[in-house]
Formats: C-alpha cells, structure tokens, sequence
C-alpha cells in the first residue's frame, strides 16, 4: 500500500504577508518591459521622477503603473525636456491642478530652443553644402573660416557670418593699385 501525504494550498509554516499582496514587478523586469537600463531606473528614483519601490528581501518591487510613469519619462525625453523639466510636470500631475500650466510654459521655452536649434541646423547645412565643394588650399584664402584677426568669440555666429556667392568659398583677392 502506497501512502501520499495530503497538499493543503497555500499552507506556510510561518504565518506572513501573502505572495499575492506585494508589488509584482522586480527592477529587471520593469527595466525589461519599458525598455530602459536598471541604472536608469534607480537613478530617477533618487532624483524622484519615480517613487520609491516597496523592497521585498532587500529587492525592489514596482507596481504595474511605474511603466505607464517610465512611458511618460521616456515620450517628454523624446520631446526634448531635460529630467529637471520632466520633475516639473511631474510635479505638476501630482498637484491639485494638473500639468497643464507647466505643459504650457515648458512647452513655450522648449518651442523657442528648438526655433534656435532649427536655425543653427540651417546654418551648419548651408555651410556644410558649400564646404563639399570646397576646393581651398589653406583656411586663409577660404571664406568659410575667419580671416586672422577676425576670430569670433562664439563659434555658432561663425556659421551665420559666412556669405559666399555660389559654391566658390574662396576669399576674393585684394589687389593693391
């Protein structure tokens, strides 16, 4: 005759918090699931752009809405806000009314910084076009590069200062009388 031993579920032999009770998700897996580094994760938890997890055995353990919290980090960073905007709005969805004021005016900066960066691109193209084309045997007789003496303090006015007819970046020469 064979003797089984009878199963009892969920049968501890230490009474405990259930299984069932703690947040499902460990770093690895959230770091998974949003596609982003754990270094990544614990960094925005001490600058607080994430809560701080529950630890299970020293681990930490996240609910399931940190990844919808890490989607929204990941599409304002796609965006162009820098982490210490992104506390704003996040600061601002915490708060009694909302985002929609920080939305609003980090938006309007952001919008003038990409108007600039717009402008630089165009700037940098025009210069880089002509530049293929360049056919200089020196930066002295080039006019895409200052004349000696006629150096620029800032480098991006560099790009805006040169004007050159056609694709001949030449410097026209100057010829006593």
């Amino acid at each position: 005759m064979r003797r089984t031993m009878g199963l009892e579920p969920r049968f501890k032999s230490r009474a405990g918090p259930r299984l069932d009770e703690f947040p499902e998700l460990t770093i690895g897996e959230v770091a998974r699931r949003a596609g982003v580094a754990t270094s990544s994760i614990r960094y925005y938890e001490r600058i607080h752009l994430l809560p701080r997890p529950e630890r299970v055995g020293g681990q930490r353990r996240y609910r399931l809405d940190v990844l919808g919290k890490l989607g929204f980090i990941g599409v304002a960073q796609s965006a162009g806000f820098k982490l210490a905007e992104i506390k704003e709005l996040i600061d601002g969805v915490d708060s009694s009314s909302g985002m929609a004021e920080q939305m609003r005016s980090l938006s309007s900066q952001k919008l003038d910084e990409v108007e600039a960066l717009l402008e630089r691109t165009r700037a940098m193209k025009g210069w880089l076009e002509v530049a293929k084309e360049c056919g200089c045997a020196s930066p002295s007789e080039c006019a895409l590069f200052p004349e000696a003496g006629e150096a620029t303090a800032d480098p991006e006015l560099a790009l805006q200062l040169v004007r050159v007819e056609g694709t001949d970046c030449r410097r026209p020469v100057v010829r006593d009388r």
